[in-house]
């Protein structure tokens, strides 16, 4: 069985109304895209599927957890990773103009949601990978990184001074 028929919605027999689906990506979910900055990761993503004739409104809601380091501890971590979005789906041909829109043919029986899906998962991972890891229990945080970056006398005031933050500052008096 092929990945694509686990993420697939069967378009032609479904009847114009609201309908819901969940689909789950998994590890074998995400070795199915090379360099996928996901390699492992448990997702659920809810698809609701507002058909009408000649179009569709299909609104993705995306929640899950992705292993990866933390950028501020460097420690290993399960990053929560959640996002929303919108799709269009027309039958017909494809005009040049529409960005966020598939267009399938009338006679097509199933709309393959993979790449949509893993392309969505992508686009909610956080710029900065760190979250409120301090609720934890055992705390994942590196607590001997997080002491280095935590020097005795450093603040932020003391830490921006020296003679190039100087000449900034001659700059911006002038």
């Amino acid at each position: 069985m092929h990945i694509s028929d686990h993420f697939s919605l069967p378009y032609t027999g479904m009847k114009d109304g609201l309908h819901r689906y969940t689909f789950v990506a998994g590890d074998e979910f995400f070795s199915n895209f090379p360099d996928s900055p996901i390699q492992k990761g448990d997702f659920t993503i809810r698809v609701s599927v507002d058909k009408r004739p000649g179009l569709s409104d299909l609104n993705f809601d995306i929640s899950g957890r992705m292993a990866t380091a933390c950028d501020r501890c460097t420690a290993d971590i399960q990053l929560p990773v959640y996002g929303s979005y919108q799709l269009v789906v027309k039958t017909g041909q494809e005009n040049a103009d529409d960005v966020e829109v598939i267009y399938i043919r009338e006679d097509q029986p199933t709309l393959d949601l993979t790449q949509v899906i893993y392309e969505f998962i992508c686009l909610s991972i956080p710029m900065v990978r760190v979250y409120a890891c301090e609720d934890e229990n055992p705390k994942v945080c590196n607590q001997e990184v997080l002491s280095k970056l935590q020097t005795p006398g450093d603040d932020s005031e003391s830490g921006m001074r020296g003679s190039l933050w100087d000449a900034f500052m001659d700059i911006s008096d002038e």
